[in-house]
């Protein structure tokens, strides 16, 4: 072997390394499940969320380190009942025809009870959190969940500026 070659050939193995490297470490990083790295789309209309009813309501720091626990468990358990209604809604959509008048007339009943209970919960908490920041603005806060919703389906639909006040991107016609 002439001088050259061996010396070609010391350089190449450091090469090898390092594209085998750069060859496991894309593999690595390609195998990582989406949205560990960066928010999901519910994790950003989440933060937005945060963000517009921290605004809406003028939360002070405190108030906001005392209201976000109250509300989050509010929403959770609001969320849980939520699911459980879809679940009865779906069974009746699904089996409507085979199933006895004495079927639909509970599960029909439990669907009001799971309404009946969302809304004693909402009104639990709003006491809860009137506790916090005060009944005129947790009165204030039964209407910003809907606007919110609103507001950021028309950002959506490019008609508006989004509910965190950054206008929307200008779409042709």
């Amino acid at each position: 072997m002439t001088l050259f070659k061996m010396n070609t050939m010391r350089n190449l193995k450091p090469l090898h390394a390092v594209v085998l490297f750069v060859f496991f470490a894309m593999g690595t990083v390609n195998a990582q499940p989406p949205g560990k790295e960066r928010p999901n789309k519910k994790e950003k209309i989440e933060q937005l969320k945060i963000a517009f009813i921290t605004k809406e309501l003028e939360l002070t720091t405190d108030e906001a380190e005392k209201f976000w626990p109250v509300y989050n468990e509010m929403s959770e358990k609001i969320q849980e009942k939520k699911k459980e209604e879809r679940k009865l809604q779906k069974e009746l959509k699904d089996n409507f025809e085979t199933l006895s008048e004495e079927d639909i007339k509970s599960k029909s009943q439990s669907i009001l009870s799971n309404e009946l209970q969302q809304t004693e919960l909402k009104m639990e908490y709003h006491d809860k959190i009137a506790d916090v920041i005060g009944y005129k603005k947790a009165t204030k806060l039964l209407s910003l969940e809907q606007r919110f919703k609103r507001e950021l389906l028309e950002q959506m639909k490019g008609r508006k500026e989004p509910p965190h006040g950054k206008p929307a991107p200008n779409r042709p016609d």
